[in-house]
């Protein structure tokens, strides 16, 4: 694998060369997920599954949490709603976490030829977007079968490349400051710990509506939203499980978000990722 990705940076066409490489860093993470599992990729499915069982039962069963109804006016199901946050959630928290490790693990490589370091890192995002197609492949054919489809789908890409040019980013920003900052790894594992509950992946929004303001001023819902992957989860929802288009804001916070990401993204990197080999 070394060799195939040595050869991708030898590449003399720059753009075609680049994408052979990140494709280089995502085959070898993919060979390397599952390497000596009995299960092989059957993990990718029910690692997801059992998560989603568990906090249905906790949700829905002790918290009593009440899903919104579907966009075909069919009650609200809390795990197929559940799902698609969960969906979501892993392709973001897994692209960061990845990314960190396959950017350190590349240091050998880095240190003997030249190459874009947000190569691997994107080789890693690619690797855990295989990973979350199999679940949302799953969550489609659930959707499918209760009838739950409608015209809003079709903006569905659109919203992937916001979502995958976003966690791309931040996944970029991240691994290449870990390099600098080795305690960064620990603090994103907090930080995303953090993330999870203050993002609404497993209690819907209308939970928090009601809740005491902060200081008596700061709605608990304006605070949430404060959070870029709250715009993204309920757009999500909005078009897959509510059938709807979303709202423009909804839509304005995710673009400003994406924006702001790639910026900081390439300024990281012009800054401090052009040449890592001495730092790994």
């Amino acid at each position: 694998m070394n060799t195939e990705i040595t050869t991708s940076v030898r590449q003399k066409e720059p753009l075609r060369g680049q994408f052979n490489l990140v494709q280089a860093f995502a085959q070898r993470d993919l060979k390397a997920r599952f390497k000596g599992s009995a299960l092989g990729w059957v993990w990718s499915l029910l690692v997801p599954l059992a998560t989603l069982a568990i906090y249905s039962v906790v949700f829905s069963l002790i918290f009593r949490a009440e899903p919104p109804e579907m966009g075909n006016g069919s009650n609200g199901i809390f795990a197929v709603w559940l799902f698609c946050g969960l969906v979501f959630w892993s392709f973001f928290s897994g692209s960061i976490t990845s990314g960190m490790g396959e950017l350190m693990s590349a240091g050998n490589i880095l240190q003997k030829v030249y190459f874009p370091s947000y190569a691997p890192v994107l080789g890693a995002v690619w690797a855990v977007g295989a990973q979350s197609l199999i679940e949302v492949s799953l969550l489609a054919a659930v959707f499918i079968f209760l009838g739950n489809v409608g015209i809003s789908w079709l903006i569905l890409p659109v919203f992937i490349v916001l979502v995958v040019v976003f966690t791309a980013a931040v996944s970029v920003s991240v691994s290449i400051m870990n390099v600098y900052f080795r305690d960064l790894a620990h603090l994103t594992t907090v930080a995303l710990q953090l993330l999870f509950y203050v993002t609404p992946v497993i209690y819907p929004m209308s939970m928090v509506a009601n809740v005491k303001p902060l200081f008596g001023r700061i709605a608990i819902e304006d605070v949430l939203y404060l959070n870029p992957l709250t715009s993204f989860v309920e757009l999500f929802r909005s078009i897959v499980y509510g059938l709807n288009f979303g709202t423009l804001q909804q839509w304005g916070y995710a673009v400003v978000w994406t924006l702001v990401a790639t910026g900081i993204a390439v300024l990281v990197f012009k800054r401090r990722g052009e040449d890592l080999g001495e730092n790994i």
